[in-house]
């Protein structure tokens, strides 16, 4: 089953950075940082699953090295999107 959440993790990622850029064209910081939050606990959560074994091969840190990713570049493309959202 843990192995299905790192899977879903890992597609949720590009939606989710998408979605950042939509919320920031917006300027519906509020939903962002819901946004942001909830795939937060989603990711730590299978992290701590990982991390106790429950994973099988997958490592705990290919989750962790995603999400990083994930959070730096909704941040940037929210940033942008509220940059190209200003003149609206």
């Amino acid at each position: 089953m843990t192995l299905l959440l790192v899977f879903a993790g890992w597609a949720a990622g590009p939606i989710v950075v998408y979605a950042a850029l939509s919320h920031g064209l917006r300027r519906a910081l509020p939903e962002f940082l819901a946004l942001i939050g909830g795939y937060s606990v989603f990711v730590w959560l299978t992290w701590a699953a990982l991390a106790r074994g429950a994973g099988g091969p997958v490592a705990p840190m290919s989750v962790i090295g995603p999400w990083a990713g994930v959070a730096v570049l909704s941040g940037l493309l929210y940033a942008v999107g509220a940059w190209i959202g200003r003149d609206r």
